[in-house]
């Protein structure tokens, strides 16, 4: 625009030097100067005029050219110059560089610059490229300007300016919304340690909104606290936090309060408190339990230590102390682990070690190393052995178990003998064992279980099915054709947990007897034997049984009724005896007397002996049944002192009776104690030489009364003594014969009693004879009585 003001200056200087000379030579004053003269002048001005022209135009185009931009000078429709990157040189060519979308837009705003002066400004696409250009036209007198400016990488820049923006607003927008979504209290302070900013579980918590938090300063906690840990975080710039309660929604409630220095803000912190309620009621339950362990451990039997991860004594329980005989002063200290093993082995309680030190380094690291449970034997010189257990423990360290295991390991080594010895026990039993389990599989089977069902050793192993081993004694059995109703039955019998015998018959003719016993841990035992042999056995004896018994009552009845026969023609012989003896039919002389008196003498002893085989003959018939009273038995003995008299005296021997004080009434059969005195006192008088003696003596013992009848006589040998109170046992000796039937019966007649006989005798010294009688119960007396009153 400068460039055409100084063109109009020029042309108006131009205009003003020819009117000069005109003037001049109209005054004369320039008539001296020729035409010629003049000529040169004004074409000198003109060449002056030009070059100056030419100069303003030359910097003109330095001025356009120093913008930057393309640019281009028209007069209207046509270009008349560009500069060098102007894309096109006519106007045509500029609508065709651009994009035909802008066409219309192009031609409408160069045709209001063109004809009416208006300028324009917008942007335009490349029709060949991705390039963005901002065209500018303006009007400059009566031509026309146009800017054109690449500015593809201005607009991806403000592009990517303008979606970073957005992102950052979304990203403040989330950042908003997560705030106020968590239930996390968040707020920030400004240098005065005024609320300036907070989330909506803030604002809940205190139950208002943000502004009038904002407004009146609202704490949910004191103020004080809350002002003093802001503070504190900003002087030390580190994060401070500490845990309060406050009540929420009408409840107490736990936080952990956190106040940190704004990163860019000085002054200015942020704050956060979250609900720790939950945490604490853990933690105070966690403490109950850990209080209620310890109680629980401090009553264990085994000793328990707890060492942290420094090595620091934490805890132990009475079992520990007196397992290793601590002093518990010594523990109260909290001792470290190696002092504690120090302590140990000055006492020698602690294996000895090669390298101590290297063990005691070896134990500190397992306290921050140990990740699994350990577990041992500690033998300590003291013969004790422990068994050891370690595993990290919760809060860090390890937790650490002694036992003593001592007495178990012992008991286990009998154990492990008394199973050997059982094993051996059952490997060698004539009976064939076998075991299984409640899930019906094989245990235990012994080498005779083998034998009895002609089982080879691989055909029968450990862990089969019970059902295998049964279908393999298939053809030991006859099972009419139903072999599974016979296994189901046979099953049924062997697993119902009912203990039972039984007896099973083999085709092969062996009768095996089994017995099942139901154990305690759900097992089932299983035993069998082979009763082939003792079944023919127990036959046969039970024929020999049947034999005797028949000859022993044939005997029997062959003896009462010799006895019988008998005892009439002696009584016959005695009644003649005594008549004769009384000589109801004239006198005797002597040597008739003496045959009668020899006649009824021997007669007596006959029916004396016919009068015992016939009680033995009922003994053992059992027709003898005894009645026990209350019998006073001082009276009984010395009645029977009295019978005696005239034959002790013929003899001249003596015969003493002694009873007890204590002795009074006792349940007895008197009529057969008398029986038993009787034989036993006659036998005495009849072996006891003349002077000798004879005593009765009789006391008590506990809860049984002895009668002991003593002689000294002759004795019996010792070989005699052992047939002495035999039946009918063969005596050589008559005399003896008559003896022996008599300490039979007496034999019997004290074990009717519930009593017992007991010799003691000794040649030339005498014999010793004692009978015990036990008191009978009240039932069995009472029954006597009634029996005896009826």
């Amino acid at each position: 625009m400068e460039a055409y003001k100084n063109l109009i200056t020029n042309i108006s200087l131009f205009v003003l030097i020819g009117a000069i000379p005109s003037l001049g030579w109209a005054t004369g004053i320039m008539l001296p100067f020729s035409l010629s003269t003049l000529f040169l002048f004004v074409a000198a001005f003109c060449a002056v005029l030009c070059c100056k022209s030419r100069s303003n135009s030359h910097f003109f185009k330095k001025v356009l050219l120093s913008r930057g931009d393309a640019w281009a000078i028209s007069d209207g429709d046509k270009i008349t110059d560009c500069s060098p990157s102007f894309p096109a040189t006519t106007i045509p060519q500029l609508k065709e560089y651009f994009d035909p979308i802008n066409a219309n837009k192009l031609s409408a705003a160069l045709h209001q610059l063109f004809h009416q002066k208006t300028p324009f400004q917008f942007r335009l696409n490349a029709a060949k490229s991705d390039a963005i250009y901002l065209f500018e036209g303006e009007p400059i007198e009566d031509r026309f300007i146009l800017w054109l400016k690449n500015i593809t990488d201005q607009v991806h820049q403000e592009k990517l300016s303008q979606d970073l923006l957005k992102n950052r607003e979304e990203q403040l927008q989330s950042l908003h919304f997560i705030l106020n979504s968590i239930p996390v209290l968040v707020w920030q302070r400004n240098e005065h340690q005024k609320i300036t900013f907070c989330n909506a579980s803030y604002a809940n918590a205190l139950q208002t909104t943000p502004e009038k938090i904002y407004e009146d300063s609202l704490e949910f906690i004191q103020p004080r606290f809350a002002k003093v840990l802001a503070r504190k975080a900003i002087h030390t710039g580190e994060l401070q936090s500490f845990e309060s309660s406050a009540i929420v929604e009408g409840q107490k409630r736990y936080f952990r309060i956190y106040e940190a220095v704004h990163p860019n803000k000085t002054g200015c912190t942020i704050g956060l408190a979250h609900n720790i309620t939950e945490l604490n009621d853990v933690r105070m339950e966690v403490k109950r339990l850990i209080k209620a362990h310890d109680e629980v451990l401090a009553h264990l039997s085994t000793a328990i230590s707890v060492h942290d991860g420094e090595g620091i004594l934490q805890y132990y329980n009475q079992a520990y102390v007196t397992l290793y005989s601590f002093d518990e002063e010594f523990l109260k200290t909290n001792p470290r682990l190696d002092e504690v093993l120090e302590e140990l082995r000055s006492r020698r309680q602690l294996p000895e070690f090669a390298d101590f030190p290297a063990y005691k380094r070896q134990r500190l690291m397992q306290l921050k190393e140990q990740i699994e449970p350990l577990e041992g034997l500690m033998h300590l010189p003291d013969e004790r052995t422990l068994r050891t257990f370690s595993a990290p423990h919760p809060m860090g360290g390890l937790l650490f178990m002694s036992e003593d295991v001592t007495d178990y390991l012992s008991l286990e080594r009998k154990n492990k003998t008394f199973l050997d010895a059982y094993q051996a026990t059952l490997d060698n039993l004539f009976e064939g064992v076998i075991v299984f389990g409640s899930h019906s599989r094989l245990k235990i089977f012994n080498p005779s279980f083998l034998r009895l069902w002609n089982f080879d050793v691989n055909d029968v192993k450990s862990g089969q099915h019970l059902t295998t081993i049964i279908d393999k004694l298939k053809d030991f059995f006859d099972y009419d054709e139903d072999w599974e109703g016979f296994k189901s039955k046979f099953l049924e019998e062997i697993t119902d947990r009912v203990p039972k015998t039984g007896q099973l018959k083999r085709k092969d003719g062996m009768i095996i007897n089994y017995r099942y016993v139901p154990l305690p841990n759900g097992d089932h035992l299983l035993s069998y034997t082979d009763a082939t042999d003792t079944l023919r056995i127990k036959h046969i004896q039970k024929e020999q049984k049947q034999a005797i018994e028949t000859a022993e009552k044939l005997k029997s009845a062959f003896i009462t009724n010799i006895s019988s026969e008998l005892r009439s023609p002696l009584n016959t012989i005695v009644s003649f005896t005594d008549i004769l003896s009384q000589q109801y039919f004239g006198p005797l002389n002597k040597r008739q007397i003496d045959y009668v008196e020899g006649i009824t003498t021997n007669s007596e002893k006959l029916l004396g002996l016919v009068n015992d085989i016939l009680d033995l003959a009922s003994l053992e018939a059992g027709y003898i049944s005894m009645e026990h009273r209350p019998t006073n038995v001082p009276s009984l003995l010395k009645s029977l002192v009295t019978f005696f008299d005239e034959t002790v005296e013929q003899n001249k021997q003596y015969l003493v009776v002694k009873c007890h004080k204590l002795v009074e009434e006792w349940p007895l059969d008197e009529k057969r104690v008398k029986q038993i005195l009787l034989n036993l006192i006659a036998n005495a008088i009849k072996f006891t030489p003349t002077g000798g003696a004879i005593t009765v003596e009789a006391h008590l013992n506990n809860e049984t009364l002895e009668i002991c009848v003593s002689d000294s006589g002759v004795g019996i040998p010792p070989e005699e003594q052992e047939f002495i109170f035999n039946d009918f046992e063969e005596v050589p000796d008559r005399e003896k014969a008559k003896t022996v039937i008599g300490l039979s019966l007496v034999k019997k007649l004290v074990e009717l009693h519930g009593g017992d006989l007991e010799l003691e005798s000794e040649l030339e010294k005498g014999t010793k004879i004692t009978c015990i009688f036990p008191k009978p119960e009240q039932s069995l007396v009472e029954k006597d009585k009634a029996r005896e009153v009826s």
